[in-house]
C-alpha cells in the first residue's frame, strides 16, 4: 500500500507540473538550487575532512543541527508543507495510521528536499573516511538524523495546524504557531548577536557546538565523532537522546493523525445570532459596499487574513533588533515606513483566498472597478489605522516627534501605493493558498517559486514608485530638514491616492477580462 501511495504521489506531481508551466519552472529552479547546495556541501565537507578532527567533528554536528532546524522552520518561512500526501487525502485509503506515517515519511524523503538531505547527509562520510569507527557509527546515526528531519517537520506542522480539533481550534492554534515562528526570526537574530558578542569575549565556538550536541537537533550527528575519540559513554548517551527524540516525535505525530483522521470530526455547537447582517448591514447597499463588507468580514474573522497582519508589529521589532535595541536612533524612528510597506502589499493576491467561492462573486455580475475598490476599502479599514498607530508608537518610543510628519506621510503613501499595486496584481494571477481551516504551512508542489516571484515583483514596484516620498522622509530624518519632512507628508498620501486610483481602474479592466481564467486557476489548485 505504501508503494502504491508513492506511485500516486509521483503521478499527481507529474500531472500538476504538466498542467502549470509556472510550477514546472519553480520545480526546475528547486532542483537546480538543491544541486547547488549539494555541491557547496560536498566541497565544504571535503575540506572539513582535512582539518583537525575536533574542528571537523564540530562542523558536522553544527551542520546537522542546522539541517534539522531547516526542515522544521523552512516549510514555515519559505517552502511550505507538500500537500500531495496530505493526511486528509490519504484517509480514504485502507491504511493504518502507521502505514500512513510511513508513506508520508517516504514521500518526504523522495521529494527534492528529501533527496538533497539524504545525499548531503551521506556526504558526511567525506569527513569520517579517515576514521573507520566514526564511519561505521555514521551508517546507523545518519539515517536517524535524516528521519528526525522529516518526522520533526511533519510533527511541528501537524501541531501548528491544530489537528484533532474543530476548525476554529485549528485556526487559533495555527495563528499562535504562525505568530511564534514569525517572531522567532528576530529572536534568533538576537540570539546570534549574543553568541557573536560572547565569542568576541572569549567563548569558543566549539564549546557552543559541544552544548548543541547534547540537544535533540545535534545528538545524532555527534555520535560518530565521539566514538572516534573514544568517548564511548557520551556517544551512548547522545545516541539514546537521538533515539528518544525520534520516538517522541513519532508518538506525537501518531496521536495527531489518529485524532484528526481516525476520530470523527468535531462538530461546532456555537450559537449564531439571527437577524444580524454584520458589516453588510452597515455598508452602503451597492456593489462597492457589499464587497467592502465582505472584505472587512474576512479581515476581521478569517484567521488566514489575520495572520498576515502580524507583519505590522513584526517590522519595528525587526528594525529594533537589527539596530541593537537603539530606540533613539533614526532607523527605529523610520520603522513606520517598513510597516506601511508591508501593509500595502498584504492584499497582493486577495482573490486567491476566495478559492472556488470566487465563482459566487462572478455570478453577481459585479464590475471590476467596484470589486477592486470594495476589496481595497476592506483592507484599508483595518491596516490604515494600524499603520498610524505603529507610527505614533515608534515615534513616541524614540522621542523624535519632529519626524512624525515625514514618517506618517511616507508610511501612508507606501500603504496606498501598495494597495494600488495589489489591485492590479490580484486581477492578473492567483497563487495557491491554504483553504479555510487548513494548516497555514501547506503548499502545492512547485508553487513556492511563483508565489515568491509575484510577491517580489509587488515589493519592487512599491519600492520604486514610493521613492518620491521615501527620499524626503530619509533626508528629513538624517539632516533635520523640516521642509523635506513636510514634502514627504504631502507627497506621500497624494502620490498614494494617484497610484491607488490608477490601480483600481487598471485592475478593474483586467478583472472584467480575466475573471474566468482566475477561477479556472483556483479550481486547478483545489484539484492539485
Amino acid at each position: 500500500m505504501v508503494a502504491t501511495v508513492l506511485r500516486i504521489r509521483f503521478r499527481v506531481l507529474g500531472n500538476t507540473l504538466a498542467r502549470s508551466p509556472m510550477q514546472l519552472v519553480g520545480f526546475i529552479f528547486g532542483v537546480l538550487g538543491a544541486l547547488w547546495m549539494l555541491l557547496f556541501a560536498a566541497v565544504g565537507l571535503f575540506f572539513a575532512g582535512t582539518l583537525e578532527f575536533d574542528v571537523a567533528r564540530s562542523i558536522v554536528t553544527g551542520a546537522g543541527a542546522v539541517l534539522i532546524l531547516g526542515w522544521v522552520l523552512g516549510p514555515i518561512f519559505a517552502t511550505g508543507v507538500d500537500t500531495t500526501l496530505d493526511p486528509a487525502k490519504l484517509a480514504p485509503f485502507p491504511m493504518t495510521t502507521t502505514q500512513m506515517m510511513i508513506a508520508i515519511t517516504a514521500g518526504g524523503l523522495t521529494g527534492v528536499g528529501g533527496l538533497a538531505t539524504v545525499v548531503g547527509s551521506l556526504l558526511t562520510f567525506l569527513v569520517w573516511v579517515h576514521e573507520p569507527v566514526a564511519a561505521i557509527a555514521a551508517i546507523v546515526c545518519v539515517p536517524i538524523g535524516v528521519l528526525i528531519c522529516v518526522v520533526a517537520s511533519r510533527t511541528v506542522a501537524a501541531l501548528a495546524s491544530g489537528m484533532g480539533g474543530g476548525r476554529r481550534t485549528k485556526e487559533l492554534i495555527g495563528l499562535l504557531a504562525f505568530a511564534l515562528v514569525i517572531f522567532a526570526s528576530p529572536i534568533l537574530i538576537g540570539i546570534l548577536n549574543a553568541v557573536q558578542s560572547a565569542t568576541a569575549h572569549g567563548l569558543q565556538l566549539q564549546s557552543l557546538v559541544g552544548a548543541i550536541s547534547w540537544t535533540p537537533i545535534g545528538a545524532a550527528w555527534a555520535v560518530p565523532g565521539d566514538l572516534a575519540t573514544g568517548s564511548w559513554l557520551t556517544a551512548i548517551l547522545k545516541f539514546v537522546i537521538a533515539l528518544a527524540t525520534l520516538g517522541v516525535l513519532w508518538v506525537l505525530w501518531f496521536r495527531n493523525l489518529s485524532a484528526s483522521v481516525i476520530a470523527p470530526p468535531a462538530r461546532s455547537t456555537a450559537k449564531r445570532k439571527t437577524g444580524s447582517l454584520g458589516w453588510f448591514g452597515v455598508m452602503p447597499s451597492n456593489p462597492v459596499g457589499a464587497t467592502w463588507a465582505r472584505s472587512l468580514t474576512s479581515w476581521t474573522r478569517d484567521l488566514r487574513y489575520i495572520r498576515q497582519l502580524l507583519l505590522i508589529p513584526f517590522a519595528p521589532i525587526l528594525v529594533l533588533i537589527y539596530s541593537q535595541w537603539d530606540v533613539s536612533g533614526p532607523f527605529f524612528a523610520l520603522s513606520g515606513l517598513l510597516v506601511g510597506f508591508f501593509a500595502g502589499v498584504l492584499p497582493y493576491s486577495d482573490i486567491s483566498y476566495d478559492g472556488t467561492a470566487f465563482a459566487t462573486v462572478m455570478q453577481t455580475g459585479i464590475r471590476g472597478r467596484a470589486d477592486r475598490l470594495g476589496r481595497t476599502l476592506g483592507v484599508a479599514s483595518i491596516t490604515l489605522p494600524l499603520v498610524v498607530l505603529a507610527d505614533l508608537v515608534t515615534i513616541g518610543i524614540s522621542g523624535r516627534w519632529d519626524l512624525l510628519p515625514p514618517v506618517l506621510g511616507a508610511s501612508l503613501g507606501l500603504t496606498l501605493i501598495g494597495f494600488g499595486i495589489s489591485a492590479v496584481s490580484s486581477a492578473f494571477l492567483v497563487v495557491p493558498t491554504p483553504a479555510p481551516g487548513d494548516s497555514p504551512f501547506k503548499r502545492v508542489p512547485g508553487s513556492s517559486f511563483s508565489m515568491f516571484l509575484t510577491f517580489f515583483a509587488c515589493w519592487a514596484l512599491v519600492a520604486v514608485i514610493g521613492l518620491p516620498t521615501v527620499i524626503p522622509a530619509v533626508i528629513a530624518t538624517f539632516s533635520g530638514s523640516s521642509l523635506a519632512g513636510w514634502i514627504a507628508f504631502v507627497v506621500g498620501p497624494v502620490l498614494g491616492l494617484i497610484v491607488l486610483a490608477a490601480g483600481v481602474v487598471l485592475g478593474g479592466k483586467r478583472f472584467d477580462v480575466n475573471a474566468p481564467s482566475l477561477l479556472a486557476q483556483l479550481r486547478s489548485f483545489q484539484g492539485a
